[in-house]
């Protein structure tokens, strides 16, 4: 992290709402392709990506090590994620579902939808923290809060899923 983000995430924390929003502004991608990734639906991204920097906003304050702000948001996004799919996974017991169409979850194929769906959602996570966050297996494990081992075999699992699902 450097100095110029240390002292946005101190002005941030002090209550300087600018500050916030630089840094938001260089996290929106980076979570927002994170969140499609885990979510596989754009609307759902969005929404992971929206609730999760209001309830950093709200939280700021209990953040104790600023360089810790990065994988805190991720953190963050992650259990934001997971929230969106077990409220949806209520609903779609209560209710028939019709699979939206291709273009309507973000993806262009089909398949690629249904290639991440053999992944559990540790190895989604860990993928999507990996391939499109672009994290080290160390920092991923300080933000899932797992041994970097478990990060490796996570990943390593999800990549031979991966590769058997087309046929490698």
């Amino acid at each position: 992290m450097s100095n110029n983000e240390w002292n946005l995430v101190e002005n941030a924390k002090e209550g300087d709402v600018h500050a916030f929003a630089r840094l938001y502004e260089k996290l929106y991608k980076e979570l927002y392709r994170f969140a499609l990734c885990f979510l596989k639906n754009t609307e759902m991204a969005e929404d992971a990506v929206s609730a999760a920097v209001l309830k950093a906003y709200e939280n700021l304050r209990k953040l104790r090590k600023n360089d810790s702000f990065k994988s805190w948001l991720f953190q963050i996004t992650a259990n934001e994620c997971r929230r969106l799919l077990r409220k949806q996974e209520s609903y779609l017991e209560d209710t028939e579902w019709e699979e939206p169409h291709s273009s309507e979850s973000g993806f262009e194929m089909p398949e690629l939808k249904e290639m991440f769906s053999v992944l559990s959602d540790d190895e989604r996570l860990v993928v999507a923290l990996s391939v499109f966050g672009g994290y080290t297996s160390r920092e991923i494990a300080r933000m899932i809060q797992k041994r970097e081992g478990s990060v490796r075999s996570l990943k390593s699992r999800a990549l031979s899923k991966l590769k058997k699902y087309i046929g490698e």
